[in-house]
């Protein structure tokens, strides 16, 4: 009997049982025995539709005395059997059952391929496997499975000096390096930015650090969200190379004392309400471009203050990098995506639609010929307080350089929000060109 590696995962209805039923019903395989189950591991989606569930995953370890296409016909009916049917490519799925290895056996097939050729690549996959079947070996790559989840893993850093050593030995090998900031709390707008970093450099390193300089004296520090060993397996299933995740003694030592202000651009949008917030977005940016050295750095769209901001800040001190500034990543339902998404309520996620609407309908009037920006600011402040849980701290029209509200809509602009749904403040932007 052959010995075979199999993959599961569920990411919708109750997706442990998913699993659980599939193993059950692939134990009555004619000439299958189950020998060993790994636990369950949640991961997020790669690919696929946007804000589809977390996908659970598990893999085992199968005797089989049939052949690959026998097994791989007879797990298609026990998919179907509990409810798989076909959708969009990486969508979402009741169940899903991949042959991943099969001895030494190679097999290249309209149907089925074995070694799965993705495997390698994929922590969700290489994760539970490891925990059963380390040892096993790739017949094509000769790599062993714990050996191809080393690989994949980005390198961890937890202070200047190593990843200085690491970037420095990334330049003699005429390598590009790009620079993904983060606080940590990823989701598919960090991944976005830090798949399209690595794609356009030879070398993507990833900063999580919730830096507290940004936070005011009544803010969240403390309770914002945390989670060091999710971010780097995100970042791994992303493409990143390394992580830099040092504490906050080695970003600030205890006699740190120098600073970077702006005289203008913070004084506007979110830095009326959050006094010295962007001058701590500047001091860890500044520190983190100085330690890294990157080619390029990059941003998401939803924090569009920050991005003039730094983009600023880059132009004024001659430092040597490109800022990159990519569009806002939303849920299918157009909520921007944001880690402080975490802390609402479910009736909270629901009115938070709004801003999103309010930016629908500034569209919709721009389109429709309106040009008056109190008009559209009318409308957008209608539709959020209509919502009972709703605190507008902001809503305006301003000039994308230099973030000053604009009476008329001419070119290009921004529409841009602050609001309190319950205790949390979000932020939106859209552009609005005429």
């Amino acid at each position: 009997m052959a010995t075979v590696l199999i993959g599961l995962g569920s990411n919708l209805g109750n997706r442990k049982q998913n699993i659980s039923l599939a193993l059950k019903e692939i134990g009555l395989i004619r000439g299958t025995a189950i020998r060993k189950v790994s636990g369950f591991y949640a991961t997020s989606p790669l690919g696929g539709p946007k804000g589809q569930p977390d996908f659970l995953n598990a893999a085992a370890v199968l005797s089989y005395s049939g052949t690959p296409a026998g097994l791989l016909k007879a797990l298609k009916v026990i998919e179907k059997k509990l409810g798989r049917k076909k959708t969009v490519r990486w969508g979402p799925r009741i169940i899903d059952i991949d042959i991943l290895l099969s001895e030494n056996k190679i097999v290249h097939s309209r149907q089925l391929t074995v070694p799965h050729k993705l495997m390698h690549k994929r922590l969700f996959v290489l994760k539970p496997l490891a925990e059963i079947a380390p040892d096993a070996m790739h017949p094509v790559l000769k790599t062993s499975v714990k050996d191809m989840l080393k690989n994949i893993m980005p390198e961890i850093f937890k202070n200047v000096r190593d990843v200085k050593k690491f970037v420095h030995k990334a330049r003699a090998a005429g390598k590009s390096v790009a620079l993904v900031p983060t606080m940590g709390a990823l989701h598919e707008g960090h991944l976005s930015l830090i798949r399209q970093a690595k794609k356009e450099n030879d070398i993507a390193i990833v900063s999580v650090f919730v830096n507290p300089l940004q936070f005011g004296p009544k803010e969240d520090f403390k309770k914002y969200p945390r989670d060091t060993q999710r971010d780097v397996e995100l970042c791994a299933n992303a493409g990143a190379d390394a992580v830099f995740a040092p504490v906050p003694k080695e970003i600030y030592a205890n006699d740190f004392q120098t600073i970077v202000s702006q005289k203008r651009l913070p004084e506007h949008l979110c830095g009326l309400s959050r006094p010295g917030h962007f001058t701590g977005v500047m001091t860890v940016c500044c520190k983190l471009f100085n330690i890294v050295e990157p080619d390029t750095a990059y941003f998401g769209r939803k924090d569009f203050q920050q991005t003039v901001v730094i983009k600023k800040m880059v132009e004024d001190l001659n430092m040597n990098l490109k800022i990159k500034v990519l569009p806002t990543v939303r849920e299918k339902d157009g909520l921007a995506m944001s880690s402080r998404n975490a802390y609402l309520s479910v009736q909270e996620r629901r009115d938070a639609l709004c801003l999103y609407a309010a930016l629908t309908k500034a569209k919709q009037m721009l389109k429709s010929g309106e040009r008056s920006s109190a008009k559209i600011i009318a409308e957008m402040k209608k539709i959020i307080t209509k919502t009972p849980s709703a605190e507008i701290d902001y809503i305006t029209v301003v000039a994308p350089e230099t973030l000053e509200n604009t009476d008329v809509i001419r070119g290009r602009t921004v529409a841009a929000m602050a609001v309190r749904i319950g205790k949390i403040r979000l932020i939106d932007n859209c552009i609005l060109k005429s």
